[in-house]
């Protein structure tokens, strides 16, 4: 009996050693050709609304802004709370300073101009069942002049360089006032995620509102050395229950005695 123990247990062990740890997904091996953060510095804040000076693409060079056929494109820094110029003719992208995990932005397109405003709530509801938030905050968008017949409307997601998250399986919610929660749902907008950039995106018809980034539960848990979403801890990759192994090896030790 007590040899068939000592087999038992020796099994037991052996199959726990030979698993393999687990396989860690590691969101940092996406290319990220562009670093949005580079645009964002310390300067004091602007009081007034932000008038952008048009760095344009050259033509053809431009290749989200040759989809929606515009033949240039402009890229530019928006501050929280300060009212930012979208300009008319070209598409523009206007990138928010980064937060937790990534960069906020707004894809504009249309003859003429308008002013954007991005405002943080710090106290969002819920997320969605199912889902994390990515950001603690989430971002309250405002086209001033009305967001009807705009050629282009999306927002815009981009992981930071440094975040482990896995965000594309991700989706953006919109604020439902009536429910009183974020909703996710095709209905919302047509969602997307571009690999190259590491960024979610969603096209709207209407941007005005308020927009939480979420993450699957299963998506929020990042390997080893990674960073957690708000609010939750990391858990460490590597061997799984050290202490249950230990335990098999001083129970046969005890047995041999």
């Amino acid at each position: 009996m007590k040899l068939f123990t000592i087999t038992l247990l020796a099994t037991q062990l052996s199959a726990i050693l030979a698993a393999p740890a687990a396989i860690q997904h590691d969101s940092r091996a996406l290319a990220r050709p562009r670093s949005p953060h580079a645009r964002f510095s310390l300067a004091a804040t602007v009081t007034s609304t932000i008038v952008p000076s048009q760095t344009s693409a050259a033509a053809g060079e431009g290749g989200e802004g040759g989809e929606e056929g515009a033949e240039d494109e402009v890229e530019q820094a928006g501050e929280f709370d300060v009212p930012i110029v979208l300009p008319g003719g070209s598409k523009v992208d206007t990138l928010y300073p980064p937060g937790q995990n990534g960069v906020f932005e707004i894809e504009f397109q249309n003859a003429e101009d308008r002013t954007l405003t991005v405002t943080q709530n710090p106290s969002p509801a819920a997320p969605p069942a199912g889902f994390r938030a990515v950001e603690p905050v989430s971002f309250i968008v405002n086209l001033a002049e009305g967001t009807e017949g705009l050629t282009l409307q999306k927002v815009d997601y981009i992981l930071n360089a440094n975040s482990t998250l896995d965000i594309s399986t991700g989706a953006i919610g919109r604020f439902c006032t009536e429910a009183g929660a974020f909703v996710i749902d095709p209905a919302v907008g047509e969602l997307e995620f571009e690999v190259e950039e590491n960024e979610l995106l969603i096209k709207v018809d209407n941007m005005n509102g308020e927009w939480g980034i979420f993450i699957p539960d299963a998506a929020a848990t990042p390997g080893a050395g990674g960073e957690a979403a708000p609010g939750e801890e990391a858990t460490p990759g590597g061997d799984a229950k050290p202490d249950t192994k230990q335990q098999l090896i001083n129970l046969l030790l005890s047995l041999l005695e």
